[in-house]
């Protein structure tokens, strides 16, 4: 096989993941990474301002990673912008450090794109890494509020799926081809953390693109592990940038809605507060009535200071997109998550998992 063939079959992939602190984990998932199948990979790894140099405690371990050290953390959204950056694949990767890859990861994010030059992402299928026999996620849902959740969330791992369309990738293990992000442009930096994920990939589906699930692509995620499962910036970010989100990407007339659809889910979340149920509870009892409270009118002032810059960003690519308004509203209509099932944070109920599995199984693209 010729150099030109080998390219061509296994086109360069530059694998980006982002720690900060939690060495332990990072070196679990880089372990992971240099034991992938595909053969044309470059591992950048970034360390967001860490309290320790990771690098100079894992580059004896790991010494084909390509290490970057950012001097004070800058999110999510920051920190794999400086990977991407510094990316020379034709795809790059994203993988978060709380996360183990199949070993055969790659060769099937890769195989999903290759089949279709308008793949714009293909989303991983995420197993709970506290829970295998559970599925985290298999792609992004996303509500007319803006809110996104888990596709797939809570069933069990061994269902077998087929290559879906999907609204969102969740940036946890993913894969972008390059050329989509060199027109959508990357993350946007000001979301920091959380919801930046799904205001790329509408961009990435506004500018004309396809988002689809790798079923086979499997890692496992220790869920939260960095960012905490019950932390009030963690509440912060998403209560804010959810906003963001749909100012940024939604067409106008389901742009209108989004006061009433956050009321409606507010409303909702009080009454599930009030009768113990789904994680609103758990997070109430960890962090308490008045902090939570606090955080949520921080988080809708903080939205409501960065609404100019939102719409600035709105109409900054209008003429660079390739699916009309009209045809935005079908695509999100079509695939956009039930109310339900954001207000619940739980795994649906069998019933409904029987029907949203089937649907994915069944529609195939």
């Amino acid at each position: 096989m010729t150099e030109q063939q080998t390219l061509n079959n296994f086109p360069l992939v530059s694998v980006v993941t982002v720690s900060f602190n939690c060495r332990e984990f990072l070196r679990k998932c880089l372990s992971s990474l240099v034991r992938q199948t595909y053969s044309n990979v470059e591992i950048i790894a970034v360390d967001n301002g860490s309290d320790e140099d990771l690098e100079t405690a894992l580059k004896v371990e790991f010494p084909s990673i390509k290490w970057l050290r950012l001097s004070s953390n800058s999110g999510f959204a920051g920190g794999n912008n400086t990977g991407i950056l510094k990316a020379r694949g034709k795809y790059v990767a994203l993988i978060n450090n709380d996360a183990q890859a199949d070993e055969n990861w790659l060769s099937c994010l890769v195989a999903a794109a290759e089949q279709d030059d308008k793949v714009g992402a293909v989303a991983s299928m995420i197993i709970d890494g506290n829970n295998p026999a559970i599925l985290d996620s298999c792609g992004v849902i996303v509500a007319l509020d803006g809110m996104s959740r888990q596709a797939m969330h809570g069933i069990q791992s061994n269902t077998a799926l087929q290559k879906q369309s999907v609204l969102a990738f969740s940036g946890c293990a993913c894969l972008i081809r390059m050329s989509a992000l060199e027109q959508t442009g990357l993350f946007d930096t000001r979301f920091f953390a959380y919801c930046e994920d799904t205001d790329l990939s509408l961009r990435i589906l506004r500018a004309g693109w396809n988002i689809i699930t790798a079923p086979e692509a499997k890692v496992s995620h220790s869920y939260s592990k960095t960012g905490g499962a019950f932390s009030l910036n963690k509440v912060f970010w998403i209560e804010r940038n959810h906003y963001w989100v749909a100012i940024k990407n939604f067409p106008l007339p389901l742009l209108l809605l989004l006061p009433a659809v956050s009321m409606w889910r507010y409303i909702f979340q009080v009454y599930a507060a009030l009768r113990g149920i789904g994680k609103i509870d758990a997070f109430v009892s960890t962090c308490g009535v008045t902090r939570l409270i606090l955080t949520l009118l921080r988080s809708n002032l903080s939205a409501i200071a960065g609404l100019m810059p939102a719409l600035a960003s709105r109409f900054a690519r209008q003429q660079g997109y390739a699916r009309s308004s009209a045809e935005m509203r079908r695509l999100i209509l079509s695939l956009h998550a039930p109310m339900q099932e954001i207000f619940s944070g739980n795994s649906p109920k069998r019933s409904a998992v029987t029907d949203i599995a089937n649907r994915f199984s069944k529609e195939s693209l």
